[in-house]
């Protein structure tokens, strides 16, 4: 009987009272299976260990092994010799390979079991372990098999950058995604020869391309010129490049408060001159004047090749041509902020994205040789200048003035001996100037690099 301390203790049913205890009419039967060691031949199963390796669902393993020859001893003592398979794994994909392989002893044996229900019987089969690891083919080829693990930082680098690509090979291959011609982007012509659909479409994107024909003439370098109108009916010398495209007439306007200066100076007979120029604009200031042709514009003009001496001094003085905005506008004594602000943004680029820093890199330094060329041929009356005078102020090689007022298409030829007898220049200072003229048609420097070859 239960003593009184396991009846309290004991769960009772709905009721309240104690639940008897039950006993199991059928007794648990062990059942034992018969283990049969069985050989694994040449081909034994292999287990293997994959350690933070995620493998492609397609992946393939190829399994071989290696013999070597080893002598060991018997239990009487006997040296015999036999051989011992290493057994191996492989596999591939496009860039990386994946190897098996056994990582020494670890005093364990490694075994695979078969049941067999109806037997009651298990076969075991001995497996090898091996570890799976993974390279880049392209690291593997270059290692050296003594020392696979040495090698510089550089070269597993470039060795990845050859596997996978770096970033400009992939965003080349993004591009051709994106520009494939598929029947998406052919749209209505997908059904349609592909051949004549894509042809047609070259032809659209080409039309306003130049030709190689046109090249090799030349007719200006959209770069550093602007828009040119020497094929248009009745185009004069002073209509192939036009003012109003090149600037602003609100901004020349601005130009005015220097311009009464002068005319007053003219008119008082004082001296009208110019510090900052005091070869080419102070030799054509009264001339201009006196003339009595289109006065305000051209004197207008004349100022604004003023600051553009000015403005191209201060960035060549500067340190890589680069010069603070705000220091521009301290140190440019330009008639109205407008100009200094016409200045910077058709002569200069933003320095490494910052706005502030302003630089005249070698593009915006031809483009401004060839602008102040126009603006100082539109002064001259004739279309003709002698461009010692503005050398002499820009401080700069006389190749480059000619380089660029080539670029334009005017013609340069060297003064007459008639005319340098007349103004009184030795030969040596005839050498040094050179008579820049604008006249129709005009003559841009061939394409050297498309010139036929005989």
């Amino acid at each position: 009987m239960a003593s009184p301390e396991r009846e309290r203790k004991r769960k009772r049913d709905a009721n309240g009272n104690p639940r008897p205890v039950t006993t199991s009419s059928k007794s648990s039967v062990s059942q034992t299976a018969k283990i049969n060691l069985k050989p694994s031949g040449s081909h034994p199963p292999i287990l293997t260990s994959i350690h933070g390796v995620e493998l492609p669902a397609d992946l393939k393993f190829d399994a071989y092994f290696k013999t070597t020859s080893v002598k060991k001893r018997t239990a009487e003592g006997k040296r015999v010799q036999s051989e011992e398979r290493d057994y191996r794994l492989h596999a591939q994909t496009a860039r990386i390979e994946y190897d098996g392989v056994s990582e020494g002893q670890d005093g364990l044996s490694y075994y695979i079991g078969v049941y067999d229900p109806k037997m009651s019987s298990v076969d075991v089969y001995s497996a090898p372990l091996l570890h799976v690891r993974r390279h880049v083919r392209r690291l593997k080829e270059k290692e050296i098999p003594e020392k696979a693990s040495t090698g510089t930082l550089l070269d597993s680098r470039q060795a990845l950058s050859a596997a996978f690509g770096n970033r400009t090979s992939r965003k080349a291959l993004l591009d051709e995604q994106i520009n494939a011609i598929t029947s998406n982007t052919l749209g209505s012509t997908a059904s349609a020869d592909v051949v004549s659909a894509i042809s047609s479409a070259v032809d659209t994107a080409t039309a306003l391309l130049p030709t190689s024909e046109s090249l090799r003439s030349g007719n200006g370098n959209s770069k550093y010129l602007p828009p040119i109108h020497a094929d248009e009916e009745g185009a004069t010398v002073d209509t192939v490049y036009r003012l109003d495209e090149m600037i602003d007439g609100k901004v020349l306007d601005a130009c005015l408060s220097g311009v009464d200066e002068w005319e007053h100076a003219v008119r008082t007979h004082a001296e009208a001159g110019s510090t900052i120029s005091p070869h080419y604009v102070a030799s054509r200031i009264r001339g201009v004047i006196d003339s009595g042709v289109n006065v305000k514009t051209r004197l207008k003009v004349l100022r604004l090749v003023e600051h553009i001496i000015e403005f191209h001094r201060l960035f060549v003085t500067s340190f890589a041509n680069t010069v603070y905005r705000p220091k521009v506008f301290d140190k440019l004594t330009a008639d109205d902020k407008s100009i200094t602000m016409y200045l910077l943004d058709t002569f200069t680029d933003a320095k490494n994205q910052n706005k502030n820093e302003r630089q005249l890199s070698k593009t915006k330094l031809t483009k401004l040789y060839c602008w102040l060329l126009i603006f100082c041929l539109k002064v001259e009356e004739d279309g003709k200048m002698d461009i010692w005078d503005l050398v002499q102020d820009l401080q700069v090689d006389r190749k480059d003035v000619e380089m660029a007022a080539r670029e334009i298409g005017a013609r340069v030829a060297p003064l007459k001996e008639q005319f340098a007898r007349l103004l009184g220049y030795s030969k040596d200072e005839m050498r040094e100037h050179r008579i820049a003229s604008l006249t129709l048609p005009l003559v841009f420097p061939k394409n050297k690099s498309l010139v036929k070859r005989r």
